[in-house]
């Protein structure tokens, strides 16, 4: 069966589709999902980004005019006064879809990574990763490939050491409906950690289930209500951690968090959360002008209100 729809471009015509197609254009719209580890990353980053408590931050990032692109970030610990830095830098070569990576930190690590996307294969990525560290010798790697296509997503790594891990994540994905299931081998040790999770979204509204090892679970629910209001609920229980033998594993403690963000007018906004242990986080963010953000964040020990553990901290972004 066929039927005639209009289509708007420059002139109006008339193309014929059969059934099949009409069901792929408008009941199904076509969608690459995230990568497993991306999922509930909405909920997530409500909770934790923007808050560096405890800490002085600046991040610096720019590009030059060859399109080498620098980022360097410094966190200075206001307890134990430490002072930790990395400067990275990026460049793209477009023709080729290769992306090399070069990073080092103040605990002179040296990171290097290549990765080429999209040109050998449409929704291929390879990356090869490794790491060194002078002072000990240690040196590691990882190879990384990741496919994704229309409604699925799938990524599968291994390191490159004397007792590698191997790991595959698949996400897919149908209407405004996600599933995805994730595994962990240890080669040497044969443990092995799974979790699986489904979830579903829209334009507003993002819901987000997980299981860890049959044992800790994870449900998070991320809401936009308008143009100015975001805000999410995170409810789960972190998973039994090791115990003696002759000992009875004991599961997490609970945890229930509530945390939103309202922007202001003139480039600033508000944050805050607050959880089952009466932990309070407050933020705020402005932008000075283009290329200049600052923000101050705290988390508040409410039951310990007079002699808690209180943190505040500072950040200050600069981009050019």
């Amino acid at each position: 069966m066929e039927i005639l729809v209009i289509q708007h471009s420059c002139k109006k015509f008339l193309k014929p589709y059969n059934t099949l197609e009409l069901y792929n254009l408008f009941i199904w719209p076509k969608m690459v999902p995230p990568v497993y580890a991306d999922l509930g990353k909405l909920a997530r980053d409500l909770f934790r980004r923007g808050y560096h408590p405890g800490l002085w931050q600046l991040d610096c990032k720019t590009m030059t005019s060859s399109g080498i692109e620098f980022f360097t970030t410094g966190f200075a610990s206001q307890d134990a006064s430490k002072v930790m830095g990395s400067l990275q830098s990026k460049y793209n070569i477009e023709d080729y879809g290769i992306t090399l990576t070069e990073r080092w930190n103040t605990d002179n690590l040296l990171f290097g990574e290549i990765a080429q996307k999209d040109k050998l294969v449409e929704g291929l990525l390879l990356a090869l990763e490794g790491r060194f560290q002078p002072s000990s010798g240690d040196k590691s790697g990882r190879f990384m490939a990741r496919y994704a296509k229309d409604f699925f997503n799938i990524l599968g790594k291994i390191d490159i050491k004397s007792d590698p891990l191997i790991g595959l994540s698949l996400v897919l994905s149908h209407n405004q409906f996600l599933a995805g299931a994730s595994t962990d081998v240890d080669i040497n040790s044969e443990n092995i950690g799974w979790s699986v999770a489904l979830g579903w979204t829209n334009e507003t509204t993002t819901v987000h289930g997980e299981l860890i090892n049959a044992d800790g679970w994870l449900l998070s629910v991320f809401h936009k209500a308008n143009e100015q209001i975001d805000a999410a609920v995170e409810v789960g229980q972190a998973a039994a951690g090791a115990v003696e033998e002759g000992e009875e594993p004991r599961r997490g403690d609970l945890n229930v968090g509530v945390g939103m963000v309202y922007r202001l007018e003139g480039d600033a906004l508000i944050r805050a959360k607050i959880n089952s242990n009466v932990e309070l986080g407050l933020g705020f963010q402005q932008k000075l002008r283009e290329g200049i953000t600052m923000s101050i964040s705290t988390v508040l020990d409410c039951p310990h209100i007079t002699d808690g553990n209180h943190k505040f901290g500072v950040g200050l972004s600069l981009e050019c």
